[in-house]
């Protein structure tokens, strides 16, 4: 299965293996999402940028594409789900977010969405995010890239 450069810089950097958004078989496939994320952005396209195919403007809106494992790893909780307020709090202060009071029930849908959402306010305005050392022009233009991954 094919990896993008994006895929292969985020596995040299100790990342665990994301999926190919080519796999298109059995049940973890990501094409299918994949496909129907590419046909939102084409409608999004003229009212937002989609970085890294548009640059980044600062203070307008802009859609990426995150590994919410990515930003667990930035969180100092590397390979695993998190699943109790203790850990959702580690994440947090490690983000510079505050502790939060959480629903009586914590899913890992939940939790990647509050350390990705924590992550992304905190590195939002660092420029070697928008411009990571391995993202060339023509990577940019045909593979896009993972925000996030440097």
């Amino acid at each position: 299965m094919r990896l993008r450069a994006c895929e292969r810089r985020y596995n040299a950097t100790g990342g665990r293996k994301p999926s190919s958004v080519f796999d298109a078989i059995g049940a973890a496939q990501v094409a299918k999402a994949s496909f129907a994320g590419m046909r939102l952005l084409h409608r999004l396209h003229p009212h937002v940028a989609i970085w890294p195919f548009q640059p980044h403007i600062p203070g307008l809106s802009a859609v990426v594409e995150i590994y919410c494992q990515a930003f667990l790893r930035q969180a100092g909780l590397s390979g695993r789900k998190i699943r109790d307020v203790s850990h959702l709090d580690q994440a947090l202060a490690a983000l510079g977010s505050p502790s939060m009071v959480p629903a009586s029930v914590l899913t890992d849908d939940m939790t990647d969405a509050l350390v990705a959402s924590a992550a992304l306010r905190a590195c939002a305005s660092d420029r070697s995010y928008w411009t990571p050392s391995p993202l060339s022009a023509a990577i940019a233009c045909t593979e896009g890239w993972t925000y996030g991954v440097c």
